[in-house]
């Protein structure tokens, strides 16, 4: 039962995310990284999607090993961050 709430719950956010990039009150781009999140914590194939896009642009691999030691990050990016890291430390 949860795979498919998560099927589901991912489809809503890249929904959002479409009418956050239509709609300037909304920011789409924060219901995309939730939506990334979820796919790559729950399903093997983004996690291997999400480890091939840092391998591919270290830029954004980067970014989030910075983001995850700032104080105000949530301690799910650390899991995020460890789960999909390209190089395993």
């Amino acid at each position: 039962m949860r795979k498919p709430l998560m099927i589901l719950a991912i489809i809503a956010l890249l929904v959002l995310t479409v009418v956050g990039s239509l709609l300037p009150i909304l920011q789409g781009w924060i219901f995309f990284v939730l939506a990334l999140y979820l796919f790559a914590s729950e399903f093997e194939t983004g996690r291997h999607w999400v480890r091939r896009a840092r391998r591919r642009w270290p830029a954004l691999s980067r970014w989030i090993g910075a983001a995850r030691d700032h104080r105000w990050a949530p301690k799910q990016l650390r899991h995020f961050d460890e789960l999909t890291d390209p190089n395993p430390r």
